[in-house]
């Protein structure tokens, strides 16, 4: 049984449905990283060759030319950063910001060139949130000359279009993460732990 066949509807949701993932990994030398990832979460029955016998998975895209791919190749253990922006489900990458009019030491809002950071803009100025989980797992390179590569390159295009440029990369790999644990925390500061 795959550990998110434990995770409560919230929770499984958060997971399949969230636009982003904070990924941390560790170098063996214990020096901590984040990177802010596009994702896919494939259930076990959506695994590559439909290997119904395997564990669902959390799929991102990396150069080989960062230091979260050299801490991945070092030491495989990562845990991921979903977050239950309530106000996700209502903002467009194409707002300039949240609030109506701009505060008087705010200057007046303009047009980024990053629609990711015009995101994280709005994103950081609600600051509201329902819940946000913690997840730990085993990452795994895959190979980038076989089929499971392919796969789900081609599922994490289908769900993220328009980070093309981070997927499809010469020095591009895939990074498959086996889910272990959950640690979950809510507004009121209650916490769930799933195995």
């Amino acid at each position: 049984m795959s550990c998110t066949d434990k995770f409560p509807p919230h929770l499984r949701e958060l997971v399949k449905s969230s636009k982003y993932v904070h990924v941390a990994t560790c170098s063996r030398d214990c020096v901590p990283t984040v990177s802010l990832m596009n994702y896919i979460y494939v259930p076990a029955d959506k695994t590559y060759e439909n290997n119904k016998d395997e564990n669902a998975y959390i799929v991102f895209a990396t150069l080989t030319n960062t230091e979260k791919y050299r801490n991945i190749c070092a030491n495989p253990k990562v845990s991921l950063l979903f977050h239950d922006w309530i106000t996700a489900k209502s903002l467009s990458v194409r707002k300039h910001s949240l609030s109506q009019s701009p505060t008087p030491d705010q200057p007046e809002p303009s047009e980024h060139p990053s629609k990711l950071l015009n995101l994280l803009q709005e994103l950081n100025q609600a600051e509201l949130f329902q819940m946000s989980a913690n997840l730990r797992g085993q990452a795994t390179v895959i190979d980038p000359n076989n089929g499971e590569s392919k796969y789900y390159k081609d599922l994490l295009l289908k769900v993220n279009p328009d980070a093309h440029v981070f997927i499809q990369g010469d020095n591009t790999v895939l990074v498959k993460v086996q889910i272990e644990s959950a640690k979950v925390s809510d507004a009121e500061n209650n916490t769930s732990v799933y195995n």
